[in-house]
């Protein structure tokens, strides 16, 4: 475990995934995390909107990820490990995915629980849905 993705929403249990990262970074002294939240993509239900307002919800959506890693970035800054913030808008097992490939990480660390119960119960669990996805060992923090 070297260079670790961690999905991070600000939640109860993306916090907890955020403390271990921060203890094991005892361990693994050269730990590098990559903190990703994904914002979903918008839906609208209008038949225009120009380009550039599409640009400024995008903007404000990517705006607000940033502003929930800062969390995270804070934290594992002051606990001396190398980090790293991205923001994205898709959907979350994609982008995850996606990250791990792109950021060539070796593992991806997250909570069992998001911010959204809703969708757990009709999509199932995303946590479960990464676990098959993505090609690198995943370590769930309950």
């Amino acid at each position: 475990m070297q260079k670790v993705l961690l999905p991070f929403d600000g939640s109860e249990s993306a916090r907890r995934a955020l403390q271990y990262l921060v203890t094991a970074a005892r361990s693994y002294p050269g730990l590098e995390v990559h903190v990703l939240n994904v914002q979903p993509t918008i839906i609208l239900h209008v038949d225009y909107l120009s380009m550039d307002m599409l640009k400024k919800l995008d903007d404000g959506a990517l705006r607000h990820g940033a502003e929930i890693n800062a969390e995270a970035i804070k934290t594992l800054t002051a606990a001396n490990v190398r980090c790293f913030a991205h923001e994205t808008i898709g959907e979350v097992i994609g982008e995850v995915g996606k990250a791990v490939k792109d950021l060539e990480c070796d593992t991806v660390v997250m909570g069992t629980r998001g911010m959204s119960n809703l969708s757990n119960l009709m999509l199932g669990s995303v946590a479960s849905r990464v676990v098959h996805e993505v090609l690198v060992p995943v370590l769930l923090v309950k």
